[in-house]
């Protein structure tokens, strides 16, 4: 089985990069958009857990880079409920780029290739099916409307 490594996803947000940021690297924005449990130390090597009440899921995750406001990569367990150290993990990174008024992000999650072929099929097509659903609430969000769970 030939492996793709990486799950890149590109969108065009219309909010200034400074506000996108925000809702990319704060507890308390994550949380809006992105599952509902939402834990981060902004630094690098700071512990953080993103989570879905709903299916009982929770993801222990490591902070890797903190360029404000440019980039913010962390590392992250692709198994719940298992530290990340005892857990496969992938490395997921945002990138912001000013766009006119609004802001460009590329959303990498990489790291899949390492994977046994198992594991990729577990894992693979339901991140790059996730980043695609949460990066639209992400949009949504910052047009002002709550995403609906």
């Amino acid at each position: 089985m030939e492996k793709v490594d990486e799950i890149r996803r590109e969108v065009v947000i219309d909010a200034p990069i400074e506000r996108v940021w925000r809702a990319v690297s704060s507890p308390e924005e994550i949380g809006l958009w992105f599952g509902d449990v939402t834990e981060v130390e902004l630094h690098p090597g700071g512990a953080a857990r993103f989570g879905w009440t709903e299916y009982e899921h929770v993801f222990d995750a490591v902070i890797v880079t903190v360029e404000e406001p440019y980039r913010f990569a962390y590392r992250w367990a692709l198994e719940p409920h298992k530290p990340l150290e005892e857990s496969l993990n992938t490395l997921v990174e945002f990138t912001l780029q000013s766009h006119g008024a609004g802001t460009t992000l590329t959303l990498v999650e990489s790291g899949f290739a390492e994977l046994t072929d198992l594991q990729y099929e577990k894992h693979f097509a339901p991140n790059s099916d996730g980043w695609k659903s949460e990066l639209e609430d992400l949009k949504i969000y910052l047009a002002g409307v709550r995403p609906i769970a």
